[in-house]
């Protein structure tokens, strides 16, 4: 499959995803047939960046002139000082997924927000208004998580997290967001949680590359009452989401999202509407 343009010149722009792991992602993909069916000069590559080596990446960056980065684990945190600025969202989130070269200065964005929710709505009608979240995660995907069920007013948000003081903290912050109620679970409290809520994400990288059979929960808590959201994605699906399937609970992984804030980052980079059929055909391409 053709994925970078054949007329690649000395204008030619440069974006593209950093993380760590950043193999199997599906964004050149999808971005590179985006940029092909509007005839843009850009090409998107894929760039593994282990976390000690941030740094150095966003000054390479910024040396290079590169048009915009996307930002994937384990960097949405940690590239918040790296930047020279931050739009509205990603301040207040804290974690950024998008990254803008605005003439010279980098500013960072947060589209995970509104790819979660549009992706939501896709399988929970209403969205997340008045329903019962637990989210499994503490960090920059599920600070944008929950900033959007606060944003959207469900009415309660379990959090759960190997290390419960990251818990915590997300849930001191997310109390600031709206009247959404936010409580901290504890691993012998899920079991009774998952009898009282509407749909369980998995905001964690657990599950992702080799450690696709693992959960980061108990998969015997859900049943067909849940919906399920899997913010990972990949050729088959994760324990969790086949486990679910298999309880004939409503399953979706990551892709959606993927897709929906693929289609932002694009917005902010190149002005342009997102083809975002285009997108979506690239990457159902790939496996399911």
């Amino acid at each position: 499959m053709r994925t970078i343009p054949g007329k690649i010149t000395a204008h030619t722009g440069l974006l593209g995803v950093i993380g760590y792991p950043v193999e199997h992602s599906l964004s050149p993909l999808m971005h590179n047939a985006a940029l092909q069916a509007q005839g843009l000069d850009m090409v998107y590559l894929a760039f593994s960046v282990q976390p000690f080596h941030l740094g150095a990446a966003i000054a390479g960056a910024r040396a290079l002139g590169v048009r915009g980065l996307n930002v994937t684990v384990p960097h949405k945190e940690a590239i918040l000082g790296l930047l020279d600025g931050l739009d509205d969202l990603a301040a207040r989130v804290g974690a950024v997924n998008t990254v803008v070269n605005e003439d010279g200065r980098l500013v960072g964005h947060n589209t995970d927000v509104v790819g979660f929710l549009e992706a939501l709505e896709t399988s929970v009608r209403g969205g997340a208004s008045g329903r019962r979240f637990l989210v499994a995660g503490a960090g920059g995907a599920a600070r944008a998580v929950v900033a959007g069920l606060c944003r959207e007013g469900a009415s309660q948000v379990w959090l759960y997290n190997r290390t419960e003081e990251r818990s915590q903290a997300l849930c001191r912050v997310a109390r600031g967001w709206g009247p959404t109620e936010c409580r901290v679970a504890s691993a012998p409290m899920l079991r009774e949680i998952a009898t009282c809520v509407d749909v369980i994400v998995n905001a964690t990288s657990v599950g992702m590359g080799e450690t696709v059979k693992s959960t980061p929960i108990p998969v015997d808590i859900v049943d067909s009452r849940h919906v399920v959201f899997d913010l990972v994605y990949g050729p088959r699906p994760t324990a969790l989401i086949a486990h679910a399937r298999a309880q004939g609970a409503v399953a979706m992984d990551g892709k959606e999202m993927l897709l929906r804030q693929a289609a932002s980052s694009y917005e902010l980079w190149t002005g342009r509407e997102a083809p975002v059929e285009v997108m979506r055909i690239a990457i159902e391409s790939v496996g399911s």
